[in-house]
C-alpha cells in the first residue's frame, strides 16, 4: 500500500483520497460517504439480490415439496395435527414473503428493499427453526443442518452494510435458540445444533468483515480514479476534459431556460519565468494558491472553476449579465493579486497577477467558437501591458 500513499500525497483535500490516508478500521466511513457507499453499494449488488431472493425462493419450494411427499398432507386433509397446520403456515407466509422481494428487486425500490430484505432474512431463520423442530414433533427425521444455510445468507452479498448483518446475525440467535427450549422437552440436541449455528455466524462474519473491508477499499479507488479523470490533480479544480462536457451541457440549458452564460480565461502573467526564477516546486504551489482562489468562486452548482492547462485557468458562470460578469472578472483579477506571491522576474509587477479575457455566450455559437473569441480577448489583455481585463 506505500506506493498508493504516495499518489495519494498531493490530493489533499479530496473525501476520496483522505478517507483511504487516514482507512476505516471501524469498516466505516466519515458521514456523508458513508451514505454515498452504502447507496454504491445497494446499486452494484441488485443483481445479486435478484438471484439471492430467487434462489430462495426456489429453495423453499423445494422444501415445500418435501413436505408433500414426507408428510400426509393430502391423505389427512383437513384433519391435519396442529404441528402439520403450524408448518404449512409457516411455509405459505414465507413463500409469500420471497415473492414479494422477488418483485421488489426486480422493480429495483431502493426505499423498501433493505428493510424488507431484513424482515424476510430474519423470518426465513425463524421459519426454518420452527420447521425443523415441528418435524420433530412429528417425529419425521430431518436434517437440522439447513440452519447453516440461514448463517450464510445472513451475511450473502444483498446490499446490506456488514452492521445490519451482524445486527440481523446477533437477533437471529434468539430466533434460533428460543422455539428449541419452548416446544421441545429435550433441549440437548437443540442447544448443540444452536451452538454449531453461532460458530457458523462467527465464521461468517470475519469473512463479511474482510469481503467488506475490500470493497470499501475498492470503491474509494473507483471514485478516486473517477474523480482523477475529470479533474486536475495539482489544484482539485475540474480538467478541459469535464469543462468542455459540462460546457456543453451547460449551453443546452442556458438556451433552454434563456439564460446567459459567462465565461472567463484567465492566464497567469509570465508564469514561465517564474518558474525558472523560483523553480517548478514553487511554480506548483502558486498554480495551487490561484486555483484554491477560483474554486471559491464557483460556488453555485452549474458554476465551474477549471484548469484548462499549465497555468491558464477558466470560470464558468450561469445566469449572469455583463455587468456582473465584469464585476466577477475584476474581483478575480485583484484577489490573484492581493494572494501577493512575489513574482520577482516579472515585468507588470513585484507579484503574481493575472491576465483575463471573457464574454458572454452566444446561444447559437459552438464551444470552440466561444474557446476562440476569449482566447482573443485574453491576447488583447496581454497586449493592454497584462493584469487587466478585457471583456467582448
Amino acid at each position: 500500500m506505500q506506493h498508493i500513499y504516495g499518489v495519494l500525497e498531493p490530493l489533499q483535500g479530496n473525501i476520496y483520497a483522505d478517507q483511504l490516508r487516514r482507512g476505516f478500521r471501524t469498516l466505516r466511513f466519515d458521514t456523508p460517504l458513508e451514505q454515498e457507499y452504502l447507496h454504491y453499494l445497494y446499486r452494484v449488488q441488485a443483481r445479486y439480490q435478484r438471484i439471492g431472493s430467487l434462489l430462495a425462493l426456489a429453495i423453499w419450494l423445494v422444501f415445500a415439496l418435501i413436505d408433500k411427499l414426507r408428510l400426509p398432507i393430502s391423505q389427512q386433509f383437513p384433519s391435519y395435527e396442529p404441528e402439520l397446520w403450524a408448518l404449512l403456515a409457516i411455509r405459505v407466509t414465507i413463500g409469500l414473503m420471497l415473492v414479494l422481494l422477488v418483485v421488489l428487486f426486480q422493480t429495483r425500490r431502493e426505499r423498501y428493499g433493505a428493510v424488507v430484505l431484513a424482515t424476510t432474512l430474519l423470518s426465513m431463520v425463524l421459519g426454518t427453526t420452527l420447521t425443523v423442530l415441528l418435524y420433530q414433533r412429528l417425529d419425521t427425521p430431518i436434517s437440522s443442518s439447513v440452519l447453516l444455510i440461514m448463517a450464510i445468507a445472513l451475511f450473502f452479498p444483498l446490499g446490506l452494510s456488514l452492521r445490519s448483518s451482524l445486527l440481523m446475525a446477533v437477533i437471529s440467535v434468539p430466533l434460533v435458540l428460543g422455539p428449541g427450549i419452548w416446544l421441545l422437552e429435550d433441549n440437548d440436541a437443540h442447544l448443540r445444533l444452536s451452538l454449531m449455528y453461532v460458530l457458523a455466524l462467527i465464521v461468517c462474519a470475519l469473512g463479511g468483515c474482510i469481503r467488506d473491508h475490500v470493497q470499501r477499499e475498492q470503491f474509494l479507488m473507483l471514485r478516486l480514479l473517477q474523480w482523477q479523470a475529470g479533474h486536475d490533480s495539482l489544484t482539485g479544480l475540474n480538467n478541459r476534459r469535464s469543462f468542455t462536457a459540462h460546457l456543453d451541457a451547460t449551453k443546452l440549458l442556458s438556451r433552454r431556460e434563456q439564460r446567459n452564460l459567462g465565461l472567463l480565461m484567465l492566464d497567469i502573467d509570465h508564469f514561465k519565468a517564474y518558474n525558472d526564477h523560483y523553480g517548478h516546486q514553487a511554480g506548483d504551489e502558486a498554480l495551487r494558491q490561484v486555483g484554491h482562489l477560483l474554486q471559491r468562486f464557483a460556488r453555485r452548482p452549474m458554476d465551474m472553476a477549471v484548469r484548462l492547462g499549465g497555468e491558464e485557468f477558466a470560470l464558468l458562470f450561469y445566469d449572469v449579465d455583463k455587468d456582473q460578469l465584469a464585476i466577477l472578472g475584476e474581483q478575480v483579477r485583484r484577489e490573484v493579486s492581493n494572494l501577493r506571491i512575489p513574482h520577482a522576474a516579472s515585468t507588470t509587477a513585484d507579484h503574481l497577477t493575472t491576465s483575463i479575457g471573457g464574454r458572454l455566450a452566444n446561444p447559437e455559437e459552438t464551444s470552440e467558437k466561444l474557446y476562440q473569441g476569449i482566447d482573443s480577448l485574453l491576447y488583447e489583455a496581454k497586449k493592454s501591458g497584462r493584469n487587466c481585463l478585457a471583456l467582448g
